[in-house]
């Protein structure tokens, strides 16, 4: 997939999010398994981001695994759970009654969630070393 459609995904994901007031009920979700440069870019990009928010923290203990979760709204729920060496998981919710659980086993894994809107969930596990995701998700 190139560069330029991932990104008008991306920006599509987004200004669902943004919007207040869908036209129709439903929702949607894109689900990115990269591999190659593409999974290096985006698991670098959570890295970053989360050692960001990490750093931002009150405790600056130093960990093995890194976790950020932002949520804004009302009746979300996460449940995030790592096993291993340098996991990196990002979960940023926007709206509400959004559900997820990700569970990392191994080491070297990263995984960033976007939920907006209302309404949705997502369960996922990574198992193993280096493995790359990243979810969109848009409910109405």
């Amino acid at each position: 997939m190139s560069r330029l459609v991932t990104t008008a995904i991306l920006v599509a994901m987004i200004s669902l999010g943004a919007m207040s007031r869908p036209v129709s009920a439903g929702g949607v979700t894109v689900m990115l398994s990269p591999h190659g440069d593409s999974a290096d870019i985006i698991q670098q990009g959570l890295q970053i981001y989360a050692m960001i928010k990490e750093q931002k923290e009150k405790n600056k203990k130093k960990r093995k695994n890194h976790t950020h979760v932002d949520q804004k709204g009302h009746d979300n729920a996460v449940a995030l759970s790592q096993k291993g060496n340098d996991n990196y998981g990002v979960i940023v919710q926007r709206g509400h009654d959004h559900t997820a659980t990700v569970a990392q086993n191994g080491d070297n894994n990263a995984f960033g969630l976007f939920q907006f809107g209302r309404k949705t969930n997502l369960d996922v596990v990574q198992a193993g070393r280096g493995q790359v995701g990243l979810v969109l998700q848009g409910g109405w």
